[in-house]
């Protein structure tokens, strides 16, 4: 690590959500969720109608743009005949709860939402004693200091607080006069209120040194008020107060709606055990207690389940990771394949998953992919005792492959499948076939008609996209039909199925079936347009299992009621297409005609926007809301989706893509795209859409030559820049541009991250590793019955394999260990970021 600072380490924290269902609610009425991050809206599910029991399942995944302490989720219930609603009851998690979950489904309570326990951010404080000389002689006070305060709520849109102090004695309370008001959700107050307190209080030495001090603690006094600072005098006896018993408590408020926003209490003793007689510290904010109490109360014994998986790692350079990368990227060459580190990682970690994907981005990454999925193949594929069971489970092969494709599939999907499902969404025809599920006026011939015309639109859009298959996907589906063929030559079925168990079960289905996962849409399907999206899913997915034209008479399916719907679908043309669609995509020689240059939508959405070339420095018409979409040729918006872009700028014209500082316009979730005239000023929704639309612009203007070094953070207004006071409006930038993502825009990969994560997977399953380790100990040794249940085909190069990966992760974790150590003698607790009366302490300690 370079230095002894640390700086060089990434702490990247991740979330991914499932919102299931609610139960158990008392009327039938519209509800929806809301998920947010202390306080702040970060998404919000579809409205479900009439129910008591309302059901989502919508996910959501995303990287965590900053630190946060509670994840909660609210349930509203909507009157749409009164245009309001109003909150039912939510379920709140610490974030350091969330590292027990583990991604599991979780019934949990909905509880009352008190406003008062809303609360979020931290203040800090600095309060000193001070003599002060009076009209009777030397007065002793108490100085409070209000300086600043960070990470507040918004309330309707709002913050504007100010804070109020008030000193508490056993005898009597005293409150002063409050801070001004501050228009932002991280207000510097610097102001200060004195309080009259008992002699006591004041320390020897500060006693001492009183009549050498006293001239210039009253000098400092008059330019303090010369320069506006708010400090009153509040005169109270202090004829025998019990000075352990007094605190002080600073609360903060709403200006505009008068919203309590939390509290901190500091007792006096903190203050005069302070070592320099100065207290100066930073609080997180408190609820009040009797309203926490309050809080947690259910609502109505209603439930909500939702599954939450968090994922926190301290990242280093690529050089920490050299030796571990080393060793799994030789996996390929291993011989035989199931000595590699690869497979031993598969035999020693219960989470496949996120395995499979770390792999997947490590060796597509180093250009190496192909060959590990070449010989996991022929592993795998040796492994099968029955024709029909090839690939049909979730081992990591399967997993890894499913990874690839998503990666490198993005296009193809798109200019594929993507018009076919935005008509599924906009036309919503009933397409039910199950007479079981028929609401009243409905009629089995239409749906029928209606989902066989959406079904064969889909067959074929995918028959005649074969030709523009990603050549590496091809790669892969070639060694598919190849080692299969190879492993069943007398069944030439075989290979047809193997291919189209990836291409039609695990490409073309799944992305019907939920196409926001695959980027094919921003927002989520209502009851009709997901149901239809289900049947055609399962009938594109029937279609892929039929590959042998003979067996076209006798199908078989789990659900009669899509007989009626294949017997106009499948027959022997049908099955003959799909046959020489496989073959073109498992051909290596296949030309790839398509370019990834073809226009395709990467994100899209609703976003505010400052009109280009304003003067004024606020105004209504220079802020307004459009519709945002994002090509992998140029970024446009416009009034409406369905409008004409007002404004298109060509990808190879964004100079820079940067946040904006929130003291521009006091605005937070501010971005500008820098273009060569002028930038242009974007505000998010919050956080989390903030980071995702300047990663996906990073990424896509990252190869622009032109690409700018450095930025102004702060806005062009009034005719100079904010952070540097320079008048042109094309001055040169007083700040470097931030460090940018992968040029690739299929995919953002981070190597470190990913090499992180399987550290983290070896390093919690090292129990696993040694107990290989001695097996293949005595096996070499021995001779003898191996410690380990499962087999081993050969125990020297297993255990060459196993000892290579003991030494990569002893060395990794003794670097986290120094980092940790590091970063625990540089965090001061009360420092900003480590506040006092955090109930778990450092999160970085947490994770670490």
């Amino acid at each position: 690590m370079a230095g002894n600072d640390g700086h060089d380490l990434r702490f990247l924290e991740s979330l991914s959500i499932h919102i299931g269902e609610a139960k158990d609610l008392p009327s039938s009425k519209d509800f929806y969720c809301c998920v947010k991050l202390d306080q702040e809206e970060i998404y919000r599910t579809e409205i479900k109608e009439k129910t008591q029991s309302p059901f989502w399942s919508e996910d959501f995944t995303f990287d965590l743009p900053r630190e946060f302490h509670t994840l909660a989720f609210y349930l509203y219930e909507k009157d749409r005949l009164k245009w309001s609603e109003k909150i039912f009851g939510k379920v709140a998690l610490k974030k350091e709860e969330l590292l027990e979950y583990k991604g599991k489904d979780r019934w949990y309570p909905l509880l009352n939402v008190d406003a008062d326990t809303e609360v979020q951010g931290k203040v800090h404080v600095e309060i000193k004693p001070s003599d002060v000389l009076g009209d009777n002689g030397i007065v002793s006070k108490l100085s409070v200091s209000v300086l600043e305060a960070s990470g507040l709520s918004i309330a309707n849109g709002q913050c504007d607080p100010y804070a109020q102090v008030t000193l508490v004695s056993p005898s009597r309370i005293e409150t002063s006069k409050k801070t001004k008001k501050r228009k932002c959700p991280n207000p510097h107050f610097d102001e200060t209120f004195l309080f009259e307190v008992p002699r006591k209080v004041r320390s020897q030495h500060h006693r001492q040194h009183f009549f050498s001090s006293m001239k210039e603690n009253h000098s400092r006094h008059k330019i303090t008020n010369a320069n506006s600072y708010s400090e009153k005098n509040h005169y109270f006896s202090p004829a025998e107060e019990d000075i352990q018993k007094m605190e002080v408590r600073i609360s903060m408020w709403s200006g505009s709606s008068n919203l309590f926003m939390g509290e901190v209490k500091i007792p006096m003793s903190a203050i005069i055990s302070s070592d320099s007689g100065n207290h100066n510290a930073w609080y997180y904010l408190k609820p009040r207690e009797a309203s926490s109490q309050r809080s947690q109360r259910p609502a109505e014994c209603s439930s909500l389940r939702v599954r939450v998986a968090y994922e926190g790692n301290c990242v280093f350079p690529s050089e920490r990771y050299a030796e571990l990368m080393d060793v799994i990227l030789g996996s390929p060459e291993v011989e035989p394949i199931t000595s590699s580190p690869v497979v031993i990682l598969d035999r020693c970690v219960k989470e496949t998953g996120i395995a499979a994907k770390a792999l997947t981005r490590i060796f597509h990454h180093n250009g190496r992919i192909v060959p590990l999925i070449q010989g996991l193949i022929d592993y795998e594929v040796s492994k099968i005792t029955h024709p029909n069971t090839i690939f049909r489970g979730n081992s990591l092969t399967a997993k890894i492959i499913d990874e690839y494709m998503h990666m490198e599939g993005l296009y193809y999907l798109h200019e594929t499948l993507k018009d076919l499902v935005d008509q599924i969404f906009e036309e919503r025809k009933q397409c039910e076939i199950d007479t079981t599920k028929f609401r009243d006026g409905e009629s089995l011939e239409n749906n029928l008609s209606n989902v066989a015309v959406y079904v064969d639109r889909a067959y074929r859009a995918i028959i005649n996209s074969a030709m523009v298959c990603p050549t590496s996907l091809c790669q892969v589906f070639c060694v598919l039909r190849e080692v299969t063929d190879k492993h069943f030559p007398d069944d030439p079925d075989i290979k047809y199925a193997a291919v189209s168990a990836f291409v039609f079960l695990r490409l073309f289905a799944p992305a019907i079936l939920s196409p926001r996962l695959f980027q094919l849409r921003q927002d989520n399907a209502d009851e009709t347009v997901s149901r239809t999206l289900k049947i055609v899913s399962k009938a594109i997915q029937s279609l892929g299992n039929h590959v042998n034209p003979d067996k076209v008479n006798s199908p078989t399916f789990k659900e009669e009621y899509m007989l009626p719907l294949f017997k106009s679908l499948l027959d022997k043309d049908h099955i003959i297409s799909i046959r020489k669609f496989l073959d073109i995509v498992s051909t290596r020689s296949k030309a790839q005609i398509q370019s990834p240059e073809a226009a395709v939508t990467l994100k899209e959405g609703y976003l505010i926007k400052r009109a280009q070339g304003r003067k004024k420095y606020f105004g209504v018409k220079n802020f307004k809301t459009r519709w945002f979409r994002l090509t992998n040729h140029e970024l446009s918006y416009c009034k409406c989706k369905e409008s004409i872009p007002l404004c298109n700028i060509p990808v190879s014209e964004i100079l820079a893509v940067e946040r904006l500082q929130e003291g521009s316009f006091q605005m937070k979730f501010m971005f500008q795209v820098v273009q060569p005239e002028r930038a242009l000023y974007i505000q998010a929704n919050n956080c989390v859409e903030e980071k995702e639309w300047i990663d996906i612009l990073s990424k896509v203007c990252k190869s622009n030559k032109n690409r700018l070094q450095s930025f102004h953070p702060y806005a062009y207004v009034n005719g100079l820049w904010l952070c540097c006071s320079a008048i042109l409006e094309n001055a040169t930038g007083c700040t470097p541009v931030t460090g940018g993502l992968p040029v690739s825009i299929t995919v953002d990969i981070d190597p470190d991250r990913e090499m992180e994560r399987i550290y983290r997977l070896l390093h919690e399953n090292k129990a696993e590793l040694k107990k290989l380790e001695e097996s293949c100990a005595i096996l070499a040794v021995y001779q003898g019955d191996q410690v380990d249940t499962m087999p081993i085909e050969d125990d020297q190069s297993c255990f060459k394999t196993v000892t290579a990966l003991l030494r990569a992760i002893e060395k990794l974790t003794k670097e986290h260990e120094d980092c940790l150590k590091r970063r625990r003698e540089m965090m001061e607790y009360g420092s900003k970021q480590s506040p006092i009366g955090h109930p778990k302490g450092d999160d970085f300690q947490t994770h670490s």
